[in-house]
């Protein structure tokens, strides 16, 4: 299949792990070797053909449009501003992009480093990036099935039982879904959650609802074999700076 030609980035929160460096920018407008994340991430996607750009925006959100203006490098670039960002979870930003999503398309978060051929991987609808969870590796992770789809997936890797039994895989943070996914069955899980008022919920709780209640199906992606990296912290960013110096 095709990359999808829409993206959407989650990207309004501050990144407040990494102090004063979000001061006056947001995480994901950090530059890495010279180049902000979300800068190399765009450069990236409009290689593989992507059309449209949906970002959901809160902190310091005029900096967006002072980087990217109406379209960048071909892209259409759709702002949509998430008023709660500073109480709300992803969640929120998530069921702001809805009205916009009238395809397939690839979901991605802004703190995220990945070589080209990670992500030209993900061009198959109802997919998820994943690695083999590592010992710095914090946040959601997966069990496969012998077909490479996901059995279960979990908010934290504490959360597993039986560790031992199975390998566990940690989710990269890049999600493509059909449009028929979308509507079929996320649309009804988010909005069953905000109607419950878990406006603190992230994103991947729904999806954890409808595998566990085999609704959803996903085939996992592997990104074992390339470099990319999460940056929450002061750590990361300089881990990701050495990781990437020679791009």
């Amino acid at each position: 299949m095709n990359f999808p030609e829409l993206a959407i980035y989650l990207v309004a929160g501050r990144g407040s792990r990494l102090g004063d460096m979000t001061a006056e920018c947001p995480k994901c407008l950090i530059p890495i070797n010279g180049v902000p994340l979300l800068t190399r991430s765009l450069r990236q996607l409009s290689r593989l053909g992507v059309k449209k750009i949906i970002l959901v925006i809160g902190y310091i959100s005029g900096s967006f449009q002072d980087h990217y203006g109406s379209s960048y490098m071909g892209m259409e670039i759709c702002y949509v501003f998430n008023p709660d960002w500073s109480t709300t979870n992803n969640l929120v930003s998530f069921d702001l992009a809805v009205p916009y999503i009238d395809t397939d398309y690839i979901l991605l978060e802004g703190d995220l480093i990945y070589t080209d051929d990670a992500i030209s991987r993900m061009h198959n609808v109802d997919s998820m990036a994943i690695s083999p969870l590592q010992d710095h590796m914090d946040g959601t992770v997966v069990t496969l099935d012998e077909d490479h789809f996901v059995n279960m997936m979990y908010l934290k890797s504490t959360m597993v039982q039986n560790q031992e039994s199975e390998p566990l895989y940690k989710t990269v943070n890049i999600y493509c879904f059909s449009l028929l996914t979308h509507n079929k069955i996320l649309l009804s899980e988010v909005k069953r959650f905000l109607a419950q008022g878990k406006h603190q919920s992230y994103y991947e709780e729904t999806f954890v609802e409808a595998i566990e209640k085999q609704a959803l199906s996903m085939k996992a992606v592997s990104f074992a074999d390339q470099l990319w990296y999460e940056i929450d912290t002061r750590q990361d960013l300089e881990r990701a700076k050495d990781l990437f110096s020679d791009e």
